[in-house]
């Protein structure tokens, strides 16, 4: 069973019809389905598999820290469209305890912290369509 996207307020996830699977204390496992994020040729749209890449850390990081002390944003993401995507499309977006723990620990004491992670975008058969590299920036919130 699908879980909602209501852990984000952020409605075009809605529109498009992307799905929180599942969710850990360490991991979020997320679909962007196909038939919803078409492009002129077909295939699933690259802003839609760019999203896909993008929102699961969202997720997690809101489910993970106080918000009120800590603001965890995206600085920088770069993605690598490796094949044309033509069935809905899946994420595993994992972060070890160690760097989850460390960039509290940072954030609180040095107002800062960053994390660097690659993730893979699959398709129905598992095969790599994307990969995409992320840098995290968590601030302290004054």
């Amino acid at each position: 069973m699908a879980i909602a996207t209501d852990y984000v307020d952020i409605p075009i996830l809605a529109k498009m019809k992307a799905q929180v699977l599942g969710i850990s204390d360490n991991c979020v496992r997320a679909m962007m389905p196909f038939a919803e994020n078409t492009n002129h040729v077909g295939t699933m749209y690259a802003g839609s598999m760019f999203t896909l890449a993008e929102f699961p850390a969202g997720v997690l990081f809101v489910r993970r820290v106080d918000t009120n002390k800590i603001a965890p944003l995206v600085a920088e993401m770069k993605i690598r469209y490796r094949r044309p995507a033509t069935s809905n499309l899946y994420i595993d977006f994992e972060i070890s305890e160690e760097d989850l723990t460390r960039m509290e620990k940072e954030t609180l004491s040095l107002g800062k912290s960053y994390l660097i992670s690659e993730q893979k975008l699959k398709d129905e058969s598992d095969e790599i369509v994307a990969i995409a590299e992320a840098k995290y920036v968590w601030l302290k919130v004054p």
